[in-house]
């Protein structure tokens, strides 16, 4: 915009100085000339046109001296574009058109060139320096995004660590109940047994009975309590990962989890052991190169896949062969058949596809 500013003020200046020293006929055609070379000069944009419409300039100059008088305006874009030539072709044809003007137009024309070059180097400064303002903003706000991203994942991660370090915390409590608790009192339901098969006598013998049976419920409580400490300290993700950690020394082996922490642990062994299998299937069978496991938890549903092929896009897609993973899994039996029955008895889904690699989709469903 402020270039526009620029030449229209020229041309306006160039205007006041042509009401003084031309005829009415030659304001309009040199105005005309001006806003012309002006007008195209900014909207072409382009070096090569502006210098072609200033040497057209110069040679109208020829023919009409009095086309100096708006100078101004073909100085700016000379200027602008930095064609050195052009401007001192320019300066030498005004000298040698000075026997054609006043000394003030001279004067006024020399003004108004100057101001033409000042006017250009304070657009031109100013956009460089809005433009550096744009640049150090949006630098800013990226690296804004970049440090609030940052941060999201700081405490991703942080989280993360407090959960794996209270589910360490479950499972040593869950080991320290069952080591120390749960043997003290499973030796004394033994002392217990042994007092009543020596004291047979009542009401001795009731006492001890129902002593023993208060500390078989005990028992039995301690059990279930350890038992459900220990299952919702299983980090299932930590539990993949270690099972596919035998496949990354021959495979291209890729792990998409998206599930929260808080699955139910009927779903989790259930995922642990297909996903066991699966990798000792491939492990023992496979001859691709490239296995994807991704587990996703949905509002309704569990969904896991353990896709084994070739990564060789060419041979992926024109590989209608069942995979020898699959071959030797269905040939033994149980492999297969343990993973139909885990998923059965969550009242799941399972789907094996063979013409693209080794390919098991399961899905579970959540109340």
């Amino acid at each position: 915009m402020a270039f526009i500013v620029d030449r229209l003020i020229l041309i306006f200046l160039s205007l006041f100085l042509l009401l003084f020293e031309t005829s009415i006929t030659k304001i309009i055609v040199f105005a005309l000339v001006a806003i012309i070379i002006s007008g195209f000069s900014y909207f072409l944009d382009s070096r090569k046109c502006t210098a072609l419409l200033g040497g057209c300039y110069l040679i109208g100059c020829v023919f009409q001296p009095e086309l100096i008088l708006v100078a101004p305006v073909i100085v700016y874009e000379l200027y602008a574009n930095k064609l050195t030539i052009e401007m001192v072709l320019l300066g030498a044809w005004f000298i040698l058109s000075l026997e054609y003007l006043s000394p003030i137009a001279i004067a006024i024309i020399v003004l108004f060139s100057i101001i033409a070059c000042v006017l250009y180097y304070k657009s031109a400064e100013s956009e460089r320096l809005s433009n550096l303002v744009k640049h150090i903003r949006d630098d800013s706000e990226e690296r804004a995004i970049l440090l609030a991203e940052k941060n999201k994942h700081l405490m991703e991660k942080q989280d993360q660590e407090v959960y794996v370090a209270t589910l360490k915390e479950r499972n040593r409590i869950a080991r320290e109940i069952h080591d120390n608790v749960g043997h003290m009192i499973t030796r004394s339901i033994l002392q217990m047994g042994a007092l009543m098969t020596i004291n047979k006598e009542e009401p001795l013998h009731g006492q001890l009975e129902s002593v023993k049976n208060n500390l078989d419920v005990a028992m039995n409580n301690i059990r279930e309590s350890v038992h459900d400490l220990h299952d919702e300290s299983v980090d299932l993700k930590q539990a993949i990962m270690d099972l596919i950690a035998e496949l990354k020394d021959k495979f291209d082996c890729r792990l998409d989890y998206d599930a929260g922490n808080y699955m139910d642990r009927k779903y989790k062994y259930a995922i642990i052991g297909i996903v066991k299998e699966a990798v000792s299937n491939i492990i023992k069978h496979s001859k691709n190169d490239k296995v994807d496991i991704i587990l996703r938890e949905h509002p309704g549903m569990i969904q896991l896949v353990v896709h084994d092929y070739n990564s060789n896009q060419k041979n992926y897609s024109e590989n209608k062969e069942p995979s020898a993973a699959y071959i030797k899994s269905k040939s033994d039996g149980i492999g297969l058949t343990n993973m139909q029955d885990r998923v059965r008895a969550l009242n799941g889904n399972i789907s094996i596809e063979t013409n693209k690699g080794f390919k098991i989709f399961i899905t579970f469903p959540r109340n």
